[in-house]
């Protein structure tokens, strides 16, 4: 923690020298050669149908949008402020295509909302911004390529690319290959924080170091975070996610007393998450092959646990226009395992607009019900399937 705030404290330190000021105040002669500002506005939109074999003892098939990735739209500028300084900024929003409302309700910029200063040795942001996990191990998520529903189960890993709020943010340039970074992410202190069980309080701090290295065919990630107290956007829920009716020695629904069904408790109030994760690929022509491990470490209610889990598959180049996924993971966790296998084929239309078929397939430990994602209610036994055909188009 300490090796993180001075890091943190020193990057302050350089971006807002003597230095560093006197190269953000631009000579008249070089404010007139100094490029405008830009600014992008980008975003992707994901539709589709997905049919599921077991939905509480029922098939489904319904609309499901933002799956292979969320639906999104954001803008994001520089403006060089001469001397190699460049202010930076960025604004992302997800939504929900089917009808046209706000992943997060009452929150419009969700995914990013960050302001900061860039040269050429890195660049220091701050605001909602997406942690090193995402930047350095997301990109080795496999399954992911072939399913949007096959982000390591439950992303407890947070490797489906998860933004952090309140948080400060170092990125190093590239240094032939290597790039690292370090993040620091402030408590909330403004949502009820004279509570203390799971749905009132806020979320603590949390801090997160990473690196990446790419050299020819070779490339791979490492990240290590910590949360304390998560809450809110970083809330633990079991059952939906894993389909476990136990965690931490402690039931992870109630029974609604009307109906009888199981109502998930989707906030449990645990005292800390611990995330390691690593990942690898190795790029053979048509081929890509990867790797990926993760270790969560759960701590709360006096106990703690460990998830495991382990990812390989590859994707294959077949021709310019179609690309084929396979994806394998195996997970453990209090005494449980399950396995998943994720198949899809991408057709490419054009540079941004793509068709796509994708299967999946859980099976998990007697005694725990099936799910797979956060998009569906677990299954009525172990296992569960699913196929979808769905289109994305960039912009």
């Amino acid at each position: 923690m300490k090796v993180l705030l001075s890091i943190i404290g020193s990057s302050c330190a350089l971006a807002f020298s003597p230095a560093i000021q006197a190269q953000a105040e631009i000579p008249a002669t070089e404010k007139k050669a100094a490029a405008p500002s830009s600014v992008v506005f980008y975003g992707v939109l994901d539709a589709g149908v997905t049919f599921v074999n077991n939905e509480g003892g029922h098939g489904n098939t319904k609309l499901d949008t933002g799956v292979m990735e969320p639906n999104r739209w954001g803008v994001k500028g520089v403006e060089d402020l001469g001397g190699g300084l460049s202010a930076v900024f960025q604004l992302e929003s997800s939504f929900n295509l089917d009808d046209g409302s706000l992943s997060s309700q009452g929150t419009m910029f969700d995914r990013v909302a960050m302001l900061g200063l860039s040269n050429r040795y890195g660049q220091l942001t701050i605001g909602t911004q997406y942690d090193l996990i995402n930047d350095y191990v997301t990109p080795f998520n496999i399954s992911a390529t072939a399913s949007g529903y096959a982000s390591h189960q439950g992303n407890f890993d947070r490797v489906a690319g998860n933004a952090i709020q309140r948080s400060i943010k170092l990125a190093s340039a590239d240094f032939d290959g290597l790039t690292f970074g370090a993040l620091y992410s402030f408590a909330d202190k403004s949502a009820h924080p004279d509570e203390n069980d799971s749905e009132g309080a806020g979320s603590g701090t949390a801090w997160n170091l990473g690196a990446h290295y790419a050299r020819g065919p070779f490339s791979a990630g490492v990240a290590y975070m910590r949360l304390n107290t998560p809450r809110g956007t970083q809330a633990i829920g079991p059952y939906p996610s894993l389909g476990l009716t136990q965690f931490l020695g402690q039931p992870t629904f109630a029974i609604d007393g009307g109906s009888g069904e199981r109502v998930p408790l989707k906030n449990m109030a645990i005292d800390s998450q611990k995330i390691f994760a690593i990942g690898a690929a190795y790029d053979m022509g048509k081929l890509t092959a990867m790797v990926n491990f993760a270790d969560i470490e759960f701590r709360g209610y006096g106990q703690v646990s460990d998830l495991r889990l382990i990812e390989i598959g590859g994707r294959y180049h077949f021709d310019a226009a179609l690309d084929g996924t396979l994806g394998y993971q195996r997970m453990h966790f209090e005494g449980t395992k399950a396995n998943q296998l994720s198949l899809g084929l991408d057709y490419h239309l054009s540079k941004r607009s793509d068709l796509y078929v994708s299967a999946d397939y859980r099976r998990a430990s007697h005694g725990v019900d099936g799910v797979i994602g956060n998009s569906f209610a677990p299954s009525s036994n172990s296992a569960q399937g699913l196929l979808r055909v769905g289109m994305r188009h960039v912009f």
